[in-house]
């Protein structure tokens, strides 16, 4: 005898089938961890974190490695985490957090990047040379020699060069009646060197007196005047300077650079020809002279 099933029996069957294939339609809220939810999707639990899908991207501009599952374009808004750091030098990417914008991806985490380097050993005493003015022949100023600076993010970078210069003592120069006070000046030019990624960026042997190219003209004046009783000196002005500059650096790569100072003008009036001694020049004397880097972005 053949088996029957009533059509009440194959209604209900028929409902739960279709509640069951289309519940993602029907139910407007997904919780998860909750039967409250109070979004689109809400997330609950005290002990567990939510994964993004990780993914390797290979640029800010890489629209292949993510796809939308429709087909099409990818949406704005995507979310993922990428496992990736890229130092190719044009739209990198660090691991972290990001955002499609529709063209681009967006990093959704802070990246801060900032070192400071400082002359050490206190006054350095900067003769007064013959010669050109010249890096090759320029004073080193330590903690500023062959430093290496290790960017973590590839983008741009602002690099500030803080110096200050003071002339040593002068010889008493003027006689007569009419010409008590002597005065003078030492000048010359800081040189600040930037090398890496296989290329010299910033070249202070390169030209002559050019700021870009890391020249940084100086000079400060120094006075004896025999007006009173006993002779009064005025020496160790600091003259600052600063230089900026905004250069394209790569994540992970190395960048030397070196400070140096020359003085060339003066030794004919400057205490022992401004070689040695008190007529020898003052550089970073109360406050050290400087190289800052800062990351500015993409």
């Amino acid at each position: 005898m053949p088996y029957k099933t009533s059509s009440l029996y194959i209604s209900i069957g028929l409902v739960g089938l279709l509640t069951l294939l289309f519940s993602p339609i029907i139910q407007a809220q997904i919780g998860i961890g909750t039967t409250t939810p109070e979004g689109a999707i809400d997330v609950s639990g005290s002990n567990y974190g939510l994964l993004f899908p990780r993914v390797a991207l290979q640029s800010t501009r890489d629209v292949t490695t993510v796809v939308n599952p429709n087909g099409g374009s990818l949406a704005a808004g995507t979310t993922v985490f990428n496992t990736n750091n890229s130092t190719t030098g044009s739209d990198d990417v660090q691991v972290g957090v990001y955002t499609f914008d529709g063209t681009q991806w967006k990093p959704q985490f802070s990246r801060e990047d900032y070192a400071l380097y400082k002359q050490t050993s206190g006054c350095l005493r900067a003769p007064i040379r013959t010669g050109d003015l010249e890096y090759a022949t320029a004073s080193r100023i330590d903690g500023l020699i062959d430093q290496v600076f290790i960017p973590k993010y590839s983008g741009m970078y602002r690099i500030e060069v803080k110096t200050n210069f003071g002339a040593g003592k002068i010889e008493d120069f003027t006689t007569g009646d009419d010409s008590y006070i002597s005065l003078a000046t030492s000048e010359g030019a800081f040189f600040f060197k930037l090398e890496g990624n296989g290329r010299i960026m910033i070249d202070p042997e390169a030209s002559s007196y050019d700021y870009a190219q890391g020249w940084s003209y100086t000079h400060a004046y120094s006075a004896e005047s025999d007006n009173e009783a006993t002779a009064i000196e005025s020496y160790n002005v600091p003259h600052f300077a600063t230089l900026v500059y905004y250069k394209p650096l790569i994540a992970g790569a190395p960048y030397t650079f070196n400070l140096r100072h020359k003085a060339v003008t003066g030794a004919a009036v400057f205490q022992n020809g401004g070689a040695s001694g008190e007529g020898m020049g003052h550089i970073g004397h109360d406050v050290p002279c400087s190289v800052e880097f800062e990351f500015l972005g993409n």
